[in-house]
């Protein structure tokens, strides 16, 4: 027995060893990506094919061309269905998953997408199966997305709808970015970690209020600031409003004020007074 103990803690301990020379690994590689030069050439294409950096307070870009810099630095871009990933790519698709994060205290020394592997991006929207349950009945058909969140590990965008997005204000790696980090808390239910029961409480509140708000909206057959989609479940919710919240934050935080609230809590920017 005491020899057996005596293995478990020898084992415990190497696996401890070895995961923390990987977290200090993963900061000394985040810490000599960050001092990089940030391209003039960067921020050219970052103006031009991307609807936010050029309101983004000067005071935040110097952060959010370090945490680009780590993010294409750290992540694999698979091209699929023939699709070539550009440089010109990885930067526009970096730059909205860091906008997610540019103001977090424990952003990129932790919870830099620390679990993301590789972003796949397709020429066109996608098809893929879908089985759709009515009671007994089971019914096998496909959907074209733009975007998916499998898990964790992987994301899934369209090329073509990121490029459409700076004319139709939809966005589709905040949307699916936003599906990460609602996934951090082991849940995609809507409400990511918040940090505290009382965050929690009043976060469930409104979100709850607002999105039963839309359904009932949708049903009377009123129009709505918001896209439809978002009342499809909680988690598409809170994907949808944080398209909006930087998209088009003055017309969120004038006809949506809690909400706006909440996530301005949340993303610790504010968006609205860019």
């Amino acid at each position: 027995m005491l020899l057996l103990f005596f293995l478990v803690a020898i084992a415990v301990g190497v696996a401890a060893w070895f995961i923390a020379g990987e977290a200090w690994w993963r900061r000394r590689r985040r810490r000599l990506l960050a001092r990089q030069t940030f391209p003039e050439q960067w921020q050219d294409w970052l103006r031009a094919r991307t609807s936010i950096y050029a309101r983004v307070p000067p005071e935040l870009r110097p952060r959010l061309h370090e945490l680009i810099r780590i993010f294409v630095g750290e992540k694999a871009f698979v091209g699929c269905n023939g699709l070539t990933v550009t440089e010109e790519m990885r930067v526009v698709i970096a730059a909205y998953a860091c906008l997610l994060v540019v103001n977090r205290p424990d952003v990129p020394r932790s919870h830099f997408y620390d679990d993301l592997f590789s972003i796949l991006v397709y020429p066109t929207p996608f098809i893929v199966p879908h089985t759709l349950r009515d009671g007994h009945m089971v019914t096998e058909g496909q959907r074209v997305l733009s975007g998916q969140a499998w898990d964790s590990r992987r994301i899934i965008v369209s090329w073509q709808d990121i490029e459409d997005g700076l004319t139709t204000g939809h966005n589709v790696v905040l949307h699916e970015f936003a599906h990460y980090l609602d996934m951090e808390d082991e849940t995609m239910d809507g409400a990511p970690g918040l940090g505290s029961p009382r965050a929690y409480r009043e976060w469930s509140r409104v979100f709850w209020e607002e999105y039963d708000r839309l359904r009932a909206m949708l049903g009377a057959g009123q129009p709505t600031f918001l896209d439809p989609y978002a009342a499809s479940a909680p988690a598409e919710f809170f994907a949808v409003v944080t398209e909006a919240f930087f998209e088009k934050p003055r017309e969120l935080e004038l006809q949506h004020a809690g909400l706006y609230e909440q996530l301005r809590r949340y993303y610790r920017v504010d968006p609205a007074r860019w």
